[in-house]
């Protein structure tokens, strides 16, 4: 029944909003979005990633194989997440052997657009514009956009908490890597995702990089989806904005969890990974490890979210 909702989730497809990159006056983001009915409905479409594709009533796990559909929600007509589902498969960090299991990601970073849909509200921006990422997110907004946009899909939410402490710090939180939710990726989750079966320091091998990544700029974050994809049709895996993973940071252990890590139960600062629009090209690299205090947002910073399947 599991694997039946989920590929009737990924299967849902909904007409995107027209996109905007211009600033709503007074910086007020609620006149660029308008929210329409609140019921719940989808239809059935499928496309396939550039360089291949799975069949999606199979879902066929290989490591050449990905599979993109879109989805959203009547309840706004600004939400439209477009999923791309990443076979169960193994990747190599350093001389570790990991083996991942079937996850959906989104295909691009949370626009603007996307998060005003889920949360009502936007932080303030460095460049407003619908398919701009949304950036100036601390780890725990994120979190909080997962969860919501959780509800929305009539799910659990990966993510639980005892109180909200001074500055909407979430107090005691835990992650559920088991529940049908979601979430954050994981950073193993993510680094399979980036590499797209690469084993080159960058996924783009040796090719030009600022056709795969916006970085090394004063300017700040473009459009999603502005630059080329990795090998699995994913959209600024490295540059625009970093993107928040859930784990926990600590340094690699010498004995780590070789199937589907989740990283520490515990730490003071999470990871996230890509690089962004204003760092040099070493930071694109796809094992690439940075971390932050949950609490601090920054203008560089934003995220991507997957849906998860519990590992059978």
């Amino acid at each position: 029944m599991r694997t039946f909702a989920f590929c009737a989730l990924i299967l849902f497809t909904f007409m995107m909003s027209a996109c905007s990159n211009t600033t709503p006056s007074g910086n007020d983001y609620s006149s660029a979005l308008t929210a329409s009915s609140s019921s719940f409905s989808s239809s059935t479409s499928t496309s396939s990633s550039s360089s291949s594709g799975v069949s999606s009533s199979s879902l066929v796990s290989s490591s050449s194989e990905v599979e993109s559909s879109s989805s959203s929600f009547s309840e706004t007509d600004s939400l439209a997440l477009t999923w791309v589902t990443i076979p169960a498969g193994s990747w190599t960090r350093g001389t570790t052997d990991i083996t991942q299991g079937l996850f959906a990601i989104t295909q691009t970073e949370i626009t603007q657009a996307d998060y005003f849909a889920v949360l009502d509200t936007l932080p303030v921006q460095k460049l407003y514009g619908d398919s701009l990422p949304v950036a100036n997110v601390s780890w725990f907004d994120a979190v909080r956009f997962c969860n919501a946009l959780s509800k929305m899909l009539k799910m659990d939410t990966a993510y639980t908490y005892s109180s909200i402490g001074p500055g909407g710090v979430l107090l005691g939180i835990q992650a559920n890597y088991t529940s049908e939710s979601v979430r954050l990726p994981t950073e193993a989750e993510w680094e399979y995702a980036i590499r797209a079966g690469t084993t080159t320091e960058y996924y783009w091998g040796t090719a030009t990089a600022i056709t795969y990544a916006q970085y090394a700029s004063s300017a700040g974050y473009i459009n999603v989806a502005s630059k080329k994809p990795n090998a699995w049709n994913l959209y600024d895996m490295a540059g625009n904005v970093s993107e928040w993973c859930s784990d926990w940071y600590s340094a690699y252990g010498a004995v780590a969890e070789l199937s589907n890590p989740t990283g520490p139960s515990r730490g003071s600062e999470r990871v996230y990974r890509g690089g962004s629009w204003n760092t040099t090209a070493p930071s694109l690299a796809s094992n690439v490890r940075e971390r932050a205090l949950p609490e601090l947002a920054a203008d560089t910073r934003g995220f991507r979210v997957v849906h998860f399947l519990p590992y059978e």
